[in-house]
């Protein structure tokens, strides 16, 4: 009634097997009819329970942990004399070691051991099987494998079939990149009429920022930036213009570096800064600034190590440091020849000294950025420092806030009065690139 169970694992079709064989051997052999009915009610139970275990826990798509060899089908039939039992208890067959010949060496064993203990129990033979067409001789079959993979290998061919019209282009990588942004900001102030020296005004800004930089991911490097800010503000106390300039620069860097170690490199940089439109003192028709009148060149090599501090928003930037750098200032108009430090009847002045710029920038939360600059050279008898901040508050993807202060110091210039504070908060639209 086991024959059925083919489709488990092995071990519940040994089981019946082993009942019908003991069955058998315990009407042959002398024993107490006490003892072989509990034992065959026992191995009978135990085996009703692995099926019912098996049925309970079914799973189609689980791989059993007992894979049913097929190697040992004629343990699972009904006791039967095959020739390689024989074979093999007279030393014809020989075993190279492979697991499945040690697990049909380990079938003969046994049904060797049923021929000689208990002979009684063999009803059938194997002539008798394949005459009732039970076996299938294209399993015993030795399969003989003539073509060899070293053949197949050989006659093929590596050369690729294209077609001969096809061209192969070659294509450097290209390494300048180009970001940058535009901006426009607008304000207005409003005061009432008990509020004295107050002025209503109105004043818009237009900036400009573009880089071009290069970069082999070798060793060699090359920056260059553009910073354009021009500002105009109303006022109604300066008779004779409408509109004053606010923020009025343009500086030009540029940079050239040579790896040494990781964020360390060998650099020569250039610095340009000038005015873009004349500033008149108020009421009047006298320029006190104009484009170059100054333009302030710095020249030198130097070292730059850049730094980041932070993984989630880091802190991020880099410092040049020339030791010895050579700065030159030009003056056009002669006008303003020695408000800046130019002795009468020259346009320039040379000198040599040591100079530090740092750049740095900080994304202190999703909506709000910090970036900065500061220079600074000294020919160690004056002093030109130039510190600016820009903090971006970002509402939109192109609506945004932004308080721009700027710190310049320069006792060259001798209308100066120390340190100046310049600010501008407005709001307005950008766009980065």
């Amino acid at each position: 009634m086991f024959r059925h169970s083919i489709s488990i694992l092995l071990l519940t079709l040994v089981t019946p097997t082993l009942l019908y064989s003991q069955t058998k051997a315990a009407s042959a052999q002398p024993a107490q009819p006490d003892t072989i009915y509990s034992s065959l009610r026992t191995q009978y139970e135990n085996a009703l329970q692995f099926l019912a275990d098996q049925r309970d826990t079914a799973n189609v798509n689980a791989v059993p942990a007992v894979v049913p060899d097929a190697y040992l089908f004629q343990i699972l039939l009904s006791p039967t004399l095959y020739s390689s039992p024989v074979r093999q208890m007279m030393g014809q067959t020989t075993t190279s070691g492979d697991t499945q010949e040690l697990r049909l060496e380990a079938s003969n064993r046994a049904l060797a051991r049923l021929y000689t203990e208990n002979p009684a129990l063999v009803e059938q033979t194997e002539d008798m099987l394949r005459e009732q067409g039970k076996l299938r001789e294209d399993i015993t079959e030795k399969i003989h494998t003539e073509d060899q993979l070293s053949t197949k290998v050989g006659a093929a061919t590596l050369k690729p079939e294209t077609d001969e019209k096809a061209e192969v282009k070659t294509r450097r990588p290209n390494f300048w990149k180009f970001p940058g942004g535009v901006g426009v900001n607008f304000n207005q102030w409003a005061y009432s009429d008990n509020w004295p020296g107050g002025e209503d005004r109105y004043s818009g800004l237009f900036t400009f920022n573009v880089n071009a930089k290069y970069n082999n991911e070798k060793k060699f490097y090359w920056d260059n930036n553009l910073d354009f800010r021009l500002g105009f503000q109303t006022s109604k106390t300066d008779k004779n213009r409408t509109f004053r300039p606010t923020d009025n620069k343009i500086e030009y860097n540029t940079q050239a570096g040579l790896k040494a170690y990781k964020t360390l490199s060998y650099t020569v940089k250039v610095r340009l800064y000038t005015k873009v439109v004349p500033n008149y003192s108020p009421n009047t028709d006298k320029v006190y600034e104009d484009i170059l009148s100054p333009l302030d060149v710095t020249i030198g090599p130097g070292m730059d190590y850049s730094f980041k501090y932070g993984k989630k928003r880091p802190f991020s930037g880099n410092i040049n440091v020339q030791p010895l750098a050579y700065f030159i200032r030009y003056v056009q108009r002669r006008s303003l020849v020695t408000r800046y430090g130019i002795h009468e009847g020259h346009h320039s002045s040379h000198s040599f000294g040591p100079s530090i710029t740092l750049n740095y920038e900080w994304p202190i939360v999703n909506q709000v950025r910090w970036k900065g600059k500061v220079y600074w050279f000294s020919n160690l008898h004056k002093t030109y420092i130039d510190w600016s901040n820009t903090f971006s508050f970002n509402f939109y993807k192109y609506f945004n806030a932004n308080l721009y202060i700027h710190t310049p110091y320069d006792d060259q210039v001798r209308s100066d009065k120390g340190m100046r504070l310049e600010e501008n908060l407005g709001i307005g639209m950008s766009y980065n690139f």
